[in-house]
């Protein structure tokens, strides 16, 4: 359905699915922020340099805070549902860049890697994008990743992102030049991916 009105900012979102719940994140949070970001392995292909202290934590939450504040960046923090009210987040995803004219954004997450290979993130990137979709009105969502982060390329193209260029030898790492796929989704494909999945969910009931 076509939204005619902007999304208000006003109370945060959250959302949820089967296993999670994406909500806003808050300075208490900053710990298990700082557990995530901290590790260069989470870091390396994603964000850039690992965080060195629990403060950077803070101020990423304070930054997020001010410009959802100023209509500019969505972002959830990704909790397990199992673990009930007040569960640290092991992940966050969102949209920080937001093109109102273009009705475009741009999509970015990160995730624990002892929360790797169990279909978190593909689960939280589902509902955002649904989101992004359905609340936000956006025609097109944008994603960028390093040409050598797999699971990241794995899991944007298995909800239907579309490779569409290569920024070669775009940013300078541990020595060396790194390539970057730029990937899009399109809402047309999103409404057709979603209508064949619901068809076969049928077709199996």
């Amino acid at each position: 359905m076509e939204r005619h009105l902007p999304f208000p900012f006003a109370a945060f979102p959250t959302l949820s699915t089967g296993r999670l719940y994406l909500r806003e994140m808050v300075a208490a949070d900053a710990e298990a922020i700082f557990r995530i970001r901290g590790d260069y392995e989470v870091t390396r292909l994603n964000i850039g340099p690992a965080y060195a202290s629990v403060d950077e934590a803070r101020a990423l939450v304070e930054r997020m805070e001010r410009l959802y504040a100023q209509g500019k960046e969505l972002r959830w923090g990704i909790t397990l549902r199992e673990e009930g009210d007040g569960a640290p987040v092991v992940g966050m995803i969102g949209f920080n860049e937001w093109n109102r004219q273009d009705r475009r954004a741009s999509v970015g997450f990160d995730l624990a890697r002892a929360r790797w290979g169990q279909g978190i993130m593909r689960e939280a990137l589902g509902a955002v994008l649904r989101f992004g979709f359905e609340e936000l009105g956006v025609n097109r969502v944008e994603a960028d990743t390093s040409a050598e982060n797999a699971r990241s390329i794995r899991l944007l193209e298995s909800l239907g992102f579309v490779r569409e260029g290569c920024r070669r030898e775009q940013y300078f790492d541990e020595g060396a030049f790194h390539d970057l796929y730029l990937y899009g989704l399109l809402r047309r494909e999103w409404e057709g991916a979603s209508a064949a999945a619901e068809r076969t969910a049928a077709d199996a009931s």
